[in-house]
């Protein structure tokens, strides 16, 4: 059973990026062109204040959901230099997050790690500083960000990705544990070049001067430092079986946002004990089962009034999705959004 707004098709992927490109004043073929061009010069900065849009317009490097997990308004600026083929990018966010999902199944994405991100927690780790996080493409997303966040990372084409590792090993023996989800700590005078370099890059955005083979020659940096790092935390069998049961979990409580499923239900359907899914869930998403599943229901609700803002409808949404109590439903979203739901409706229609 899929999550609709979890997995998007290609089609819906290229579809957002064009979207995130065009309002950002880029046509979308701009956005898609092949790297491979000389004049490649697309630098691109988006603040969203709607964590649905948020969601949707990413999606062309990871098919999550986020969901907004400390009380206040939310803000996302995400600023984006296409160089060459690859995707530098840098994120920031001013709330709590919590997103799970998959990544694309295009791109090896490589994040170092610094104390402007240190506080948050991937695949349910803590990550210290001065580390890069190699991920996986089509890998699980399961990520808590810290109010504050700050990270950039860099997306490679695996197919560019392959071809520069087997220049540097001259076979392909080696390529499955490079690319396998892990960290790895490399020289720090290293490593706070690669920190320096993807800043300039996203301060300039002017890669057309970088010349025709600047992804070519960013690829094989990154991969000259994966090479020379120590390997830490890669995946083990243990966390893939937590996030097994948490996948099949959020498929359950999407399919059923207006009949919420009971504990039982849930581990009837991971085949997990209580113990272990409650375990996975808090290592995973730093949430309880219900606590996941009422933030899932009270974000649904949102997208809801959102949408239906010209209408009177709050009441009509929080029955619509089982909400039997309209006032505690109203203070159970104030207490994610900062706001009533009410409100929520009023300012969207006078902004």
């Amino acid at each position: 059973m899929e999550r609709r707004r979890m997995m998007k098709s290609h089609r819906d992927r290229s579809d957002s990026n064009s979207s995130f490109c065009r309002e950002n004043g880029r046509s979308s073929s701009s956005c898609r062109e092949s790297a491979s061009s000389t004049d490649m010069n697309v630098k691109i900065h988006r603040t969203f204040q709607d964590i649905e849009t948020a969601s949707q317009q990413l999606s062309a490097f990871w098919d999550v959901e986020l969901l907004q997990a400390s009380r206040g308004t939310f803000r996302l600026e995400v600023s984006l230099v296409f160089f060459g083929q690859c995707a530098v990018y840098d994120v920031r966010t001013e709330v709590g997050l919590v997103a799970g999902g998959q990544r694309s199944d295009q791109f090896v994405t490589v994040s170092p790690i610094t104390t402007d991100c240190s506080s948050s927690r991937f695949r349910g780790r803590e990550i210290g500083p001065d580390q890069l996080l190699i991920m996986e493409p089509r890998g699980d997303v399961f990520q808590q960000f810290a109010s504050g966040h700050r990270q950039a990372a860099v997306s490679i084409p695996v197919d560019l990705f392959r071809r520069v590792a087997m220049a540097e090993f001259g076979s392909g023996d080696n390529m499955n544990d490079l690319i396998a989800w892990q960290t790895i700590v490399p020289d720090r005078r290293k490593f706070n070049r690669f920190c320096r370099t993807i800043s300039a890059i996203l301060q300039s955005g002017n890669t057309a001067s970088a010349g025709a083979d600047a992804d070519v020659r960013l690829t094989e940096y990154v991969i000259g430092l994966l090479v020379d790092g120590e390997r830490y935390h890669c995946d083990l069998p243990s966390a893939w079986r937590r996030r097994q049961i948490v996948r099949r979990a959020l498929d359950v409580i999407h399919a059923r946002l207006s009949q919420p499923p009971t504990i039982l239900e849930l581990c009837e359907a991971t085949g997990a004990s209580r113990r272990t899914l409650f375990y996975a869930f808090h290592d995973m998403l730093d949430l309880s089962p219900r606590a996941y599943t009422k933030r899932v229901r009270l974000q649904a609700a949102r997208r809801m009034i959102i949408d239906n803002r010209d209408q009177r409808c709050v009441q009509r949404v929080a029955r619509k999705l089982g909400f039997a109590h309209e006032g505690q439903f109203s203070i159970d979203y104030a207490s994610v959004f900062g706001e009533s739901p009410s409100k929520t409706r009023l300012r969207l229609i006078h902004s």
